[in-house]
């Protein structure tokens, strides 16, 4: 009896790792990996605007070509929005809160593997500029996630930021699931403004982004 135990376990390892070795050879390295994208705003809610260059529109082009790029490696991949609105309920005229609460309860309902919410950051001085990641301390995975991802980055991207602990906004207080939020640049500075509008630089940074993904379930 024992023996045939041992031959059935043996088999299932063997069929784990040669699917396993069959998903690499054929690229889909996140292969049944649930990953929720997260474009900040919509709707009313423009988010940050510089020369009618809005912020709610940029997040919404990176997330989409995050969406493709992750999927193309076997990742399953949602929106928390794939148009432009938000998700409080119709009849709310205060929006802001219950949009967020929304975005945060489906990140933890898919029970997701990791989440990445992306924005543009905004300043009245427009020299401050820079990409920057930010975490919260609610799941132990985040700091690594982070770092992978800084690290991931740090080599490609010039303008990048070192991450930042303790993310306070009250969406990312809410979700359990681990992830980070990416702030992509300064939507006041001229020149991650104008980076931003290239779709060279779109897909540059959403291929790493996507690649820093891969590094860190993979690590």
């Amino acid at each position: 009896m024992k023996y045939k135990i041992l031959i059935i376990v043996m088999f299932f390892i063997c069929v784990f790792t040669l699917s396993k070795v069959h998903a690499e050879v054929n690229g889909l390295t996140l292969l049944g990996k649930v990953i929720y994208l997260d474009a900040g705003h919509g709707g009313k809610d423009s988010g940050a605007v510089s020369n009618q260059f809005l912020e709610k529109d940029m997040n919404l082009i990176l997330v989409k070509k995050l969406e493709q790029k992750l999927g193309s490696k076997g990742a399953i991949v949602y929106l928390t929005r794939d148009g432009d609105y938000d998700l409080a309920p119709k009849n709310y005229a205060v929006r802001k809160r219950p949009d967020l609460t929304k975005r945060a309860q489906l990140i933890n309902n898919a029970k997701s593997d990791m989440y990445i919410s992306i924005h543009l950051n905004s300043d009245t001085n427009p020299a401050w500029k820079g990409l920057q990641i930010f975490y919260t301390t609610k799941n132990k995975e985040n700091e690594e996630i982070a770092k992978v991802m800084y690290d991931t980055l740090k080599n490609n991207i010039s303008n990048i930021k070192e991450n930042k602990k303790d993310n306070s906004y009250f969406m990312y207080k809410q979700i359990t699931r681990p992830g980070i939020l990416i702030e992509a640049g300064f939507i006041s500075n001229p020149n991650d403004n104008y980076l931003l509008r290239q779709e060279s630089y779109q897909d540059k940074l959403t291929d790493l982004i996507a690649k820093g993904v891969e590094n860190y379930f993979n690590k």
